[in-house]
């Protein structure tokens, strides 16, 4: 056929048009037959008008070509290109399967184990591309196809031109969001999994995590959910395993009202770029080590000094140290925080900035000092009160600990030799318990789940606790006790930890 718009039927060389999938400025989409080889594919077509422009045509297939060098498993294959008087498409691998924007539309839920295997399919796809050095346009979700064997697939979106770092950071946040959303909740592995696309997905780093790091995070979380690793929580106490920190949780109504997934990449490019005051958050090397890995704490009797005992009925996990500036304020760019907040916060209460809030961040993101302390994002967060720490626990999936869970994990495996001063969390010190937990004896007081009783004035009633000792006063250690008249005292040396919720 010659002149005029193609229509189902039609053919075209070596191929008989189907069904137009999906129309563009410059081109048409077509779903296709080879004749020769009767085997579906997709046709990427210059429309007309576009034929006419010498510079679209060279910059069409010039991109054509860069996807044709292509030759990766994980990413569609690019037949043949062809460019005459009448025509200029070309023809590409038509992938069998459900793209992650049908199955999130549909509502379709993945357990931990297929979130891990499809973030290890995808990083290594693009780590090849990241190899070969070749750019590529934005991804949206329908770029992402599985299959029915779970194996996942990627569109080839390769084109002529220099590699672009921030297409891949836009892709890892938008599928961390995405892949945090789709996860059910309360399976095992869930909580890790979550972290993990919550750190992909955090908005403050350009550079969230090495597309290395989720294939190797992901493999680790799938050979222990599959029983081929170690199980959570039984490596060795001083090497407890990574839990990443969780951000926001996007609710499905916010996705709805960007009228369409294929803007979700856009609407996230736009939070970064808009972020261009702040320096971004280096990615250092030993960093997974350093943010909020977990500690295992066995049921059991714990013996407290020779002769008080506290009876833990149910194992738990705790925060290795503290939850960290940089945490606290990925929960902080959550849009609602009044799903989270106790039942019984006042109404005077209107967010959960902690006291002089701007400026210690300031601080941290440019390694100043602040009141003469050196401020860096992975110090503990501070300045909060009650209901700061109980509405960052559930927003994280979590809870804060009660006196005797906090107890119990402070002497298990042995109590700490030293008292940590002021500094970043995972910053070496004397002050870590047998188990790894650091930070117990000193560093900052933490606040507890429960209203407690003062045993030196048993006839009063019970009043908010904050344990351990701190940088600002490291009298008693772990031993520490301090009450509050009320839930909404702050102090500069009072933060808290997390336990997880499984």
């Amino acid at each position: 056929m010659s002149g005029g718009r193609r229509g189902e039927g039609d053919v075209v060389g070596d191929y008989r048009l189907v069904r137009m999938s999906s129309e563009g400025q410059l081109t048409r989409t077509w779903e296709a037959e080879q004749i020769s080889m009767q085997r579906g594919v997709m046709l990427e077509m210059l429309k007309s008008l576009a034929r006419q422009d010498e510079e679209v045509v060279a910059a069409f297939l010039a991109d054509v070509k860069a996807k044709a060098l292509l030759g990766h498993p994980g990413i569609g294959a690019v037949y043949e290109a062809v460019s005459d008087d009448e025509v200029t498409f070309f023809a590409r691998e038509r992938m069998e399967g459900a793209s992650l924007e049908a199955l999130y539309e549909a509502g379709e839920k993945l357990s931990p184990l297929e979130v891990v295997k499809l973030l290890k399919q995808i990083s290594e796809s693009m780590r090849y591309l990241e190899s070969e050095a070749m750019a590529t346009v934005d991804y949206a979700l329908h770029h992402f196809v599985i299959g029915s064997t779970q194996e996942l697939r990627l569109m080839n979106l390769a084109v002529d031109g220099e590699r672009d770092e921030q297409v891949d950071t836009r892709a890892k946040q938008l599928l961390g969001a995405v892949f945090d959303e789709m996860m059910t909740a309360g399976l095992p592995g869930a909580t890790r999994v979550g972290s993990l696309c919550g750190f992909m997905a955090d908005l403050d780093r350009p550079e969230p995590l090495t597309w290395e790091q989720i294939g190797s995070l992901s493999e680790q979380v799938r050979q222990q959910l599959e029983g081929s690793g170690p199980v959570e929580g039984t490596s060795a106490p001083k090497a407890p395993y990574v839990a990443l920190p969780q951000a926001s949780k996007i609710p499905p109504a916010f996705w709805a009202l960007l009228g369409g997934l294929g803007l979700i990449a856009a609407v996230v490019a736009l939070l970064v770029l808009s972020r261009g005051d702040q320096k971004p958050l280096p990615v250092k090397a030993d960093e997974l080590d350093a943010v909020l890995p977990l500690v295992e704490i066995p049921e059991g009797e714990y013996l407290i000094g020779n002769e008080k005992t506290v009876l833990i009925s149910e194992g738990f996990a705790m925060g290795r140290s503290e939850v960290t500036l940089a945490q606290y304020h990925a929960f902080l760019e959550f849009p609602d925080h009044r799903k989270f907040q106790h039942p019984e916060q006042p109404p005077s209460k209107k967010d959960h900035l902690p006291d002089s809030w701007k400026a210690i961040w300031s601080a941290a993101v440019k390694g100043q000092q602040w009141q003469g302390r050196p401020m860096a994002t992975d110090c503990p967060v501070v300045g909060v009160d009650w209901w700061d720490a109980y509405a960052y626990a559930k927003w994280s999936g979590g809870r804060l600990p009660t006196l005797e869970e906090w107890i119990a994990a402070a002497h298990f495996q042995g109590i700490p030799q030293g008292v940590k001063a002021w500094g970043p969390v995972d910053l070496p010190q004397d002050d870590e318990t047998g188990a790894g937990l650091i930070g117990m004896a000193g560093s900052v007081r933490e606040w507890t789940r429960d209203l407690e009783v003062d045993p030196d004035f048993l006839l009063n009633p019970k009043k908010p606790l904050a344990v351990g000792a701190s940088f600002l006063e490291a009298e008693g250690g772990v031993q520490r006790r301090t009450w509050f008249d009320k839930r909404s005292i702050r102090f500069p040396d009072l933060g808290f930890r997390v336990i997880s919720v499984k």
